[in-house]
């Protein structure tokens, strides 16, 4: 199954070095250019930015219909089910960020997320399962780090107000995270042509936080039934 083609600039340029010699010149400083995102960051952005009214995402037929079959008790939230990509990815609860080489690990205290971003140039395996999470891959255009993630479980949601989210094969998300002094910025992309007429975007932001400790985090699926009784 293949979601969508890669392009690693790195492997492109290093082939590029074996297969004409010196002579060529590679961008190797490009490639490699990125900024600091290591720390802890929190929310600055106020929630009601991300709400979204049915009209104004654009719906095709078939999620429609499939909005039009949901109801607040399918939340997989109230299941303790962690809110993954692409709903996960604003949720306003602290975000740590561990920056390595091969990999930028996301840490996030809501449902003890772990995120890894791939930074090796790889692929994602033809056959990874679906999930939460799926599976993403990064790279650097100058310091702005963009990710995308594929295999993407239909379990997810669009967002806080659970708009729905195919997880067909030609579903993914791209990120792009460019950080100015303690303010991380995040613009997305979400593309699912089988729920959605055009691609989605969202919008999110931090501030450094370097004061603040994630917290362990519980989730008690009865909670989630008293929700729901409670809801009028």
């Amino acid at each position: 199954m293949n979601r969508k083609p890669k392009f690693s600039p790195a492997g492109f340029c290093a082939g590029l070095v074996l297969a004409t010699g010196a002579g060529i010149l590679c961008p190797v400083d490009a490639v490699r250019a990125q900024a600091d995102f290591e720390g802890i960051w929190m929310h600055n952005v106020p929630l009601s930015t991300l709400a979204r009214v049915s009209s104004e995402l654009g719906l095709t037929r078939a999620g429609q219909a499939d909005w039009d079959r949901y109801e607040p008790q399918d939340d997989p939230l109230f299941r303790c089910i962690m809110p993954g990509v692409p709903r996960g990815i604003t949720d306003p609860y602290l975000l740590e960020i561990i920056q390595q080489e091969h990999q930028i690990v996301m840490l996030r205290e809501y449902f003890h997320q772990v995120r890894r971003i791939y930074m090796d140039g790889r692929e994602a395996p033809e056959h990874w399962p679906l999930s939460m999470s799926g599976y993403s891959t990064g790279r650097w255009e100058g310091e702005t780090l963009v990710v995308t993630t594929t295999h993407l479980s239909p379990d997810n949601a669009m967002n806080i107000q659970g708009h729905p989210f195919s997880g067909d094969e030609h579903t993914y998300v791209i990120e792009r995270y460019t950080r100015t002094g303690d303010e991380l910025r995040m613009e997305a992309v979400v593309h699912d042509p089988a729920f959605y007429q055009e691609p989605h975007a969202i919008e999110f932001g931090w501030e450094l936080a370097p004061d603040e400790e994630i917290w362990t985090y519980e989730c008690d699926p009865r909670f989630g039934d008293f929700m729901i009784e409670a809801d009028p």
